[in-house]
C-alpha cells in the first residue's frame, strides 16, 4: 500500500496450475535438526518414520531414510556431544565420581601410539593416548557387599555404540533377594586379559579374605579360568 508499510490482499485465484513440491533444498538437513531438537529431546529413541511423517504433516516436505538420520544424529550430538568429545572428558567423570562417592575406587586405562615413546614424533602423528578401559567400584556399593552373602555373579554385554566396548559386571544379591551392583568396567573387548584385568581390580577392592570365600556365577568359562588368580 501506498502510505503505509503494509500488503493488501486485492484478488485470489483459487485453481493452482503449479505442481506441488515436496522437496524443498533450504530445508537442510541442519535446519530440520534444530526444528526437531524438542522432539528428539524427550525421546532420543523416536523412530526415523516418526520424522519423515513429521515433517510431511507439518511442513509437506519428503525426506529420506538417510537425511532423516542425519537430521537425528546432528541433534543428538547438539543435545549429548559429539562422542568423542565425551571420552575427552572422562577424567573429569572419574573426578567427579571420586568427589562425590569418598571412598570409591575408578582406574582408567589408556593406550598410546607407538610413535609416543619417540623423541621427535614424526609431523602430524597423533600421540594423543586414547581410552581403553575404566573400572568403577562405589563406596557405598562395596561396604553393602561386604555384609551380604558371598555369592558373586560375573557378565559381560555388548555396548551398542559407534565406538562399541564391552560392559564387565559383578553381582551380588542383599538380605532382600535384589540385584546389588559391586563393580563394573567398560573395556575394548570381553577377553582373558580385560577378564583378568577386572577381576585384579575386584580383588584389590574387596580383599583376598573376602574373595577366597566367595561363591563366583558365570556363563563364561574364561571367566572361571581366571579365578584360579586367586587359589
Amino acid at each position: 500500500m501506498k502510505r503505509e508499510d503494509s500488503w493488501q490482499l486485492t484478488s485470489c485465484y483459487k485453481k493452482h496450475t503449479c505442481s506441488m513440491a515436496t522437496k524443498i533444498g533450504i530445508m537442510s538437513s541442519q535446519w530440520l535438526s534444530k526444528a526437531f531438537m524438542k522432539k528428539i529431546c524427550e525421546n532420543p529413541k523416536i523412530k526415523l518414520r516418526s520424522l519423515i511423517k513429521k515433517a510431511h504433516s507439518k511442513w509437506n516436505v519428503d525426506l529420506t531414510m538417510t537425511k532423516a538420520a542425519r537430521v537425528k544424529q546432528q541433534a543428538l550430538d547438539e543435545i549429548n556431544g559429539t562422542y568423542g568429545e565425551q571420552y575427552r572428558r572422562i577424567h573429569d567423570y572419574a573426578a567427579e565420581l571420586l568427589r562425590s562417592n569418598p571412598g570409591s575406587t575408578v582406574q582408567i586405562q589408556v593406550e598410546r601410539p607407538t610413535e609416543f615413546e619417540l623423541e621427535t614424533p614424526p609431523p602430524g602423528t597423533d600421540i594423543r593416548p586414547r581410552f581403553q578401559r575404566i573400572y568403577i567400584c562405589l563406596d557405598a556399593c562395596k561396604r553393602s557387599f561386604m555384609v551380604c552373602r558371598p555369592m558373586i555373579g560375573l557378565d559381560g554385554c555388548f555396548i551398542k555404540t559407534p565406538y562399541g566396548g564391552q560392559l564387565l559386571t559383578a553381582i551380588g544379591w542383599d538380605p532382600n533377594d535384589q540385584i546389588l551392583p559391586i563393580a563394573y568396567a567398560v573395556v575394548e573387548a570381553e577377553t582373558k586379559d580385560s577378564w583378568i584385568w577386572f577381576l585384579l581390580n575386584l580383588c584389590d577392592d574387596l580383599g583376598v579374605d573376602k574373595i577366597r570365600w566367595c561363591t563366583f556365577m558365570s556363563d563364561q568359562q574364561k571367566v572361571t579360568l581366571n579365578l584360579n588368580l586367586y587359589n
